[in-house]
């Protein structure tokens, strides 16, 4: 079988090869490290030539960075889901930061932005391009659906909790075992910054 073939399973379009092509990549990280890492691994893994690879993607990191895009969005999908189990703005705002601060660290793929030789590319784009700025708009719909009034400032909102929960999730000195004492302070001192 020709490893052009994509292991006899083709995909139906460019979309689905650049979503699979990015999966590669990232279970090639995981098993073998981002520096370890090189196209011919995940060509291998895909099931393709390297051309049909490169056909996709100039880089390893262009296909990592579009696979956490991807894992990004469907993340964004579970953080807005839980956000409408609860009934303000306020609690809506919490949980989302106690969710993301919970759950980020434990997606295998995602949790890889937080890698720091991934950080400084995916840095570059945070907030300014249109993937990261469309799980800002996922992530905050919940708190927007019920203060209206907020939406030309919903970009922004996110980005604060955004940088917040990363920055617990980076050094969460004295969180890491409490969501309660989480919860408290950020009613203390993020709410009343946002809203």
């Amino acid at each position: 079988m020709s490893r052009s073939t994509w292991s006899g399973n083709p995909p139906s379009n460019d979309d689905e090869a650049r979503l699979r092509l990015g999966q590669a990549a990232l279970r090639c990280v995981v098993n073998t490290g981002l520096h370890k890492t090189t196209m011919s691994d995940i060509a291998r893994e895909a099931g393709i030539a390297r051309p049909t690879l490169y056909k996709h993607f100039k880089t390893k990191n262009d296909a990592i960075i579009f696979a956490i895009d991807a894992a990004g969005l469907e993340f964004a999908q579970a953080v807005k889901e839980f956000a409408l189990k609860f009934d303000s703005a306020e609690e809506r705002i919490t949980e989302i930061i106690v969710f993301v601060f919970k759950e980020l660290p434990r997606q295998e793929h995602l949790s890889l932005a937080l890698d720091p030789d991934l950080s400084q590319a995916l840095g570059e784009r945070a907030f300014v391009e249109e993937a990261t700025l469309a799980f800002s708009r996922i992530a905050i719909g919940p708190v927007i659906e019920l203060r209206p009034d907020l939406q030309k400032d919903g970009e922004e909102m996110a980005e604060v909790m955004s940088r917040f929960a990363i920055s617990l999730i980076m050094f969460p000195g004295r969180f890491k075992n409490s969501e309660e004492e989480l919860r408290t302070f950020v009613k203390r001192r993020l709410i009343p910054a946002l809203l």
